[in-house]
């Protein structure tokens, strides 16, 4: 009997064990995104697309809660004292990598402290100036700013925006008063009526107002042209000659996020960026790349990271 009694509770207890086990398979409850700056750009429509994409493949919602504020920083500190559990996500931008070198405020003191997952496509960065300013290159926009009796201002709301546009003005000689921004929407007004004379801004953001005429765009930081804007040069082709800047979207975990979750997820991005609705998506964003496994994403967040370290030693560049 005691024999009997003891399979029978061995028994009992594998069963719970497994049906425990099945309970707990990652994800078993919503997963919160978190996207460091404000809606209504292109960075968080491309969070959303792929929070979309996300719930469908995981079968459990991925919830965006956008947190903006500190440069970015507020919403990655949530992000880095989240529990490794895989429920609170990072929708890092590349710049996330050159806070902590610009900013003693930054949360973190390396981009390399977060698990990374995988990468999505990032924004090529234009410098953009009011339409109805006289300069329609970016030599004439230069003499145009060493002219003025006034210096010209430049919204700016990214930490890589300000980097680009200090490759811009170093190579040229001028300069640009920066005039922050929580997010590209506040700025736009200003910079459309001419309040603000310039701004770096993603392609897809700037594109409806190139188009209009309201907007002219002098270059952008890219390998060569976009064959859909064959008349937009690059920066190299107007005497810029830093490389282009990286500017991709990082999924990012908290620090000791398990293999197996990383996994998880970067298979479940992998399966939601093939489909034809995200593809779509990401093209009317222009939004350019592919996703990445979890080593090449780390390996590109060590590039970037390098590119902004470069350019505080060369530049001196703080946004405190």
């Amino acid at each position: 009997m005691n024999r009997l009694k003891t399979g029978i509770v061995v028994g009992v207890l594998t069963v719970l064990t497994a049906s425990a086990g099945a309970q707990t398979t990652y994800p078993n409850k919503p997963i919160r995104l978190i996207v460091p700056i404000i809606a209504g750009g292109p960075s968080d429509a491309a969070a959303r697309a792929l929070a979309k994409g996300l719930s469908a493949g995981l079968g459990q919602q991925v919830l965006v809660e956008n947190r903006p504020g500190g440069n970015t920083g507020i919403g990655a500190g949530a992000v880095l004292g989240a529990a490794p559990d895989g429920y609170t996500l990072l929708f890092a931008l590349a710049s996330n990598a050159g806070l902590p070198h610009l900013s003693k405020a930054a949360p973190y003191k390396s981009l390399m402290e977060f698990s990374p997952i995988s990468t999505l496509g990032g924004n090529t960065q234009c410098l953009v100036v009011p339409g109805s300013l006289p300069a329609k290159t970016l030599t004439e926009f230069a003499a145009y700013a060493k002219a003025s009796a006034q210096p010209l201002m430049r919204g700016s709301n990214n930490v890589s925006e300000d980097m680009v546009a200090g490759q811009i003005t170093g190579a040229l000689g001028f300069k640009l008063e920066r005039v922050p921004y929580k997010g590209a929407p506040q700025m736009m007004p200003d910079l459309l009526e001419g309040r603000v004379q310039a701004a770096v801004l993603p392609l897809g953001a700037s594109m409806p107002h190139v188009r209009s005429g309201r907007l002219t765009m002098l270059g952008c930081s890219m390998a060569e042209r976009i064959a859909s804007l064959p008349a937009v040069p690059t920066l190299a082709e107007s005497g810029v000659s830093a490389g282009p800047l990286i500017t991709a979207h990082f999924l990012l975990g908290p620090p000791k996020l398990s293999s197996e979750i990383v996994e998880r997820l970067s298979a479940a991005v992998r399966q939601a960026v093939q489909t034809s609705d995200f593809r779509q998506e990401m093209e009317q964003l222009m939004i350019f790349g592919s996703a990445r496994a979890p080593s090449e994403t780390r390996e590109l967040m060590l590039q970037a990271e390098a590119q902004y370290v470069q350019y505080v030693r060369e530049t001196g560049a703080s946004i405190d």
